[in-house]
């Protein structure tokens, strides 16, 4: 009788683990969730806001009247929190509304790539000046910069 209690308690001790990984994963999954749904980022006006400043600065440069730019972004928009470094458990720091993470800074989309057009872009000198600014200004490599002429 006492070896069947032994091997109850065994198979208890069982499900209560396995029922315990179930609710563990189910609570990070949702802090996951409640994270990512914080990020309101809208993709389509960083990248407008981008190509119009490109724009603007080609409109400068002597001997382009008109451009176009079309940028195409990477990576997501992300909010970088502490974390503590043996556990990854986010940093929390208690105020009035309960525990909050500890925010450390946003990391924006990296840019892919850019096609411009505009007027003199089938002229060497004109190409590589704005092949080095627009290099410059993002920190992309000239070969995700495309130039043609504008028609």
């Amino acid at each position: 009788m006492k070896w069947h209690i032994k091997k109850h308690k065994n198979i208890i001790i069982v499900i209560s683990l396995v029922a315990l990984g179930i609710i563990l994963i189910l609570f990070g999954t949702n802090k996951q969730k409640q994270n990512k749904t914080e990020v309101n980022f809208d993709y389509e006006n960083y990248a407008k806001e981008l190509e119009n400043k490109i724009e603007d600065f080609l409109l400068s440069i002597e001997g382009i009247k008109k451009a176009r730019v079309m940028v195409t972004l990477d990576t997501t928009f992300e909010k970088v929190y502490a974390q503590n470094q043996s556990t990854l458990d986010l940093l929390t720091i208690n105020t009035s509304d309960g525990k909050s993470p500890v925010y450390i800074t946003e990391v924006y989309p990296t840019v892919r790539g850019i096609a411009i057009a505009c007027t003199n872009g089938d002229n060497d000198e004109v190409k590589m000046k704005i092949t080095r600014l627009i290099s410059a200004y993002l920190g992309i490599s000239s070969n995700r910069i495309e130039i043609v002429s504008f028609g």
